[in-house]
């Protein structure tokens, strides 16, 4: 049996454009995400792969239940836009289990980590069409920005302890 890792990942729309990075090792524009640490909620890994990978904060717009229980022991996370599972070629190859979530961009700039990633772009949905894309990567980039742009939620991404 393959080994399996949850992993987070954010599209992250800013108007009508998402936000690609072209990543070093794997030599592909993919959205920023990563590994859920252990003891660490998808929604915080998600939050912080995006703030690592392109300094930006976001707003998650994937769906949340409300009311939230106004209890102690129990509280309400966002579901995922969807889950994949990816094989990943490395030494030993490995599976990641991914939570793919939709994002809203707050102000800034987003700004490269060069550790992992030589470029980033926003691409538009016009330039999605012909961009050298996985296929699920400009499925998933057009989805997020029909779904973002269509959200009339503000802020979402509020994490209480």
């Amino acid at each position: 049996m393959k080994e399996r890792h949850f992993v987070a990942t954010g599209y992250v729309v800013r108007g009508d454009k998402t936000l690609l990075l072209y990543h070093k090792k794997l030599r592909m524009w993919l959205p920023p995400g990563g590994h859920i640490d252990p003891g660490e909620l998808p929604e915080e890994a998600l939050l912080r792969e995006i703030r690592e990978e392109t300094g930006l904060e976001v707003d998650i717009v994937s769906p949340l239940r409300a009311p939230d229980p106004g209890s102690k022991r129990v509280r309400y996370l966002h579901v995922p836009n969807h889950i994949q599972l990816e094989d990943i070629p490395s030494d030993p190859p490995h599976q990641h289990i991914d939570l793919i979530f939709y994002c809203r961009a707050k102000d800034g700039e987003a700004v490269i980590s060069p550790k992992e990633h030589e470029q980033l772009r926003w691409y538009s949905l016009i330039e999605l069409k012909n961009a050298p894309l996985e296929e699920e990567v400009r499925v998933s980039s057009i989805d997020a920005i029909e779904h973002v742009m269509n959200d009339r939620s503000i802020g979402s991404s509020d994490l209480r302890a």
